[in-house]
């Protein structure tokens, strides 16, 4: 089942028309997906933000979880928004938040007002992520939509390079605000090309109000779900705050889905969980995030306190990853054209869990070819994939949903990397808690008793990573056996 969808739906025009407009209109839509993605070059500073602010593992991961939880609550609005008042003004609001949230971090004080600040940030990095992709599939026609959300994750993936290789360089050559800084002239070129060339667009009048209700429902229900369960890791599970927001969060989600039903334009249409191209995709990005996520926020200190390396190498390493992403999305979009949609993801989830097996063979004495090739099949089998549910994602909703459907997939995104922090950051602390034990226990020195638990509960959590992708895989499996739009 799919909900109707027209043959062609390039009804994003340019203010300078003709084929200059058309090529800047999708330079600026990737802009925004690259811009969104140069986050990951947080994950490159955390162990620098780390020493400067004299902090540990467990309290600066709220510098990643602040940001992801509040831009999977706020993106299902910032899509619905687009879609009822147009593309063009979230977008240029986005990316104007977006820089100013970026000034701010970096000439923050403290590591409260950077976790305050990335709060800014990520309604501005929601934006981008919810009407980029929406930008495209209006630009391009139908019988390419492979190749316009391949076009996507390739820039998305390309901004994964940017940031990871250029933070390296940066942070080992100035500091952690470099990682912020950084983003700025991109963000200013964003802003200044949107303006330009973005033209707005042809819509027609619609009494329906915007859903305000069900847009701060969902977002309070999804910061109570993941601010909980990270209190509930630092602070104990029966602790007063925990014990009252995760049981608020399922009450808060029961009353959204209430609202959903009477509002006259739902920030998420209940018809979306009939149609199961858009409950495939969504389900398989949830999972492949929940378990590949690991690599963002665990394999930094691999990297740092196990191979003794510093943030060059640890860039250098994940712009193997985000090179071969980049690549592999544009063939993977590419193929989707011609082969569908199925296809193209399972062999990416193939190779993406095969990847993450070998990436739990890894210790202390590996070479760094051995970890630059083991993140280079991730990064492969991560672009095929991602490339392959955007595409089966667009072209399962009607035109005037892109952007809702953009923004679902950023959700389930989002909440697998919120789960992943939550959850597989606390599975890790366990296993190596108990690894250590066994190890003192069996007279190994403190020193390297720490050293090699690290290790094995490193390669513990990637295994559990790759069974998560796996399970992804069988979900998408039974995806709708889509080859591409037809008249």
């Amino acid at each position: 089942m799919s909900m109707p969808a027209d043959k062609h739906s390039g009804t994003l025009s340019s203010t300078t028309g003709g084929r200059w407009g058309e090529v800047m209109v999708a330079v600026v839509a990737g802009l925004g997906m690259f811009l969104g993605a140069l986050d990951i070059a947080v994950n490159v500073g955390l162990p620098s933000i780390t020493t400067a602010f004299n902090t540990d593992l467990e309290t600066v991961q709220w510098i990643i979880v602040s940001f992801v939880a509040t831009r999977a609550g706020l993106v299902m609005g910032a899509g619905s928004f687009a879609d009822r008042f147009g593309l063009r003004e979230v977008y240029i609001f986005g990316a104007s938040v977006y820089l100013v949230a970026m000034i701010c971090i970096a000439l923050s004080p403290n590591l409260g007002s950077v976790v305050g600040f990335r709060v800014l940030q990520a309604l501005g990095t929601g934006s981008l992520f919810a009407v980029s992709p929406a930008i495209l599939v209006r630009l391009f026609p139908a019988e390419r939509r492979g190749l316009s959300m391949g076009f996507a994750t390739a820039s998305q993936a390309l901004g994964m390079l940017a940031g990871t290789l250029g933070a390296g360089l940066l942070v080992q050559w100035t500091g952690w605000q470099a990682v912020f800084l950084g983003r700025i002239p991109f963000i200013v070129l964003a802003l200044v090309l949107a303006v330009m060339f973005l033209g707005r667009e042809s819509r027609p009048r619609l009494k329906a109000s915007f859903d305000i209700a069900g847009a701060t429902l969902l977002m309070a229900a999804l910061i109570c779900l993941v601010v909980g369960m990270r209190l509930g890791r630092s602070q104990g599970w029966d602790h007063p705050a925990v014990l009252t927001l995760l049981p608020l969060a399922p009450i808060l989600l029961g009353i959204f889905w209430w609202a959903e039903g009477r509002a006259q334009w739902p920030v998420l249409p209940r018809e979306f969980f009939r149609v199961r191209g858009v409950v495939f995709a969504g389900a398989s990005v949830f999972l492949v995030h929940l378990g590949v996520f690991v690599i963002w926020f665990i394999f930094p200190f691999y990297v740092s306190d196990g191979l003794g390396r510093g943030p060059f190498t640890l860039g250098a390493l994940l712009a193997v990853m985000a090179a071969f992403n980049a690549v592999f999305s544009g063939v993977g979009g590419w193929l989707c054209d011609k082969a569908g949609t199925m296809p193209v993801g399972m062999c990416g989830l193939i190779m993406l869990t095969l990847g993450l097996v070998y990436v739990g063979f890894l210790d202390n004495d590996s070479s760094l070819t051995q970890v630059g090739l083991r993140m280079a099949a991730v990064g492969a089998g991560m672009g095929l994939f991602q490339a392959a549910a955007y595409t089966l994602m667009m072209s399962s909703v009607p035109d005037q949903r892109f952007g809702t459907a953009a923004a679902s997939l950023s959700l389930a995104q989002s909440f697998g990397t919120v789960l992943s922090v939550a959850a597989i950051g606390g599975i890790f602390t366990l296993i190596e808690d108990h690894r250590l034990a066994g190890l003192v226990s069996a007279s190994v020195t403190t020193t390297q008793a720490m050293d090699l638990a690290f290790v094995l509960a490193f390669q513990d959590v990637f295994r559990l990573g790759a069974v998560l992708v796996a399970l992804g895989a069988g979900v998408f499996l039974f995806s709708p056996r889509r080859r591409r739009m037809v008249p």
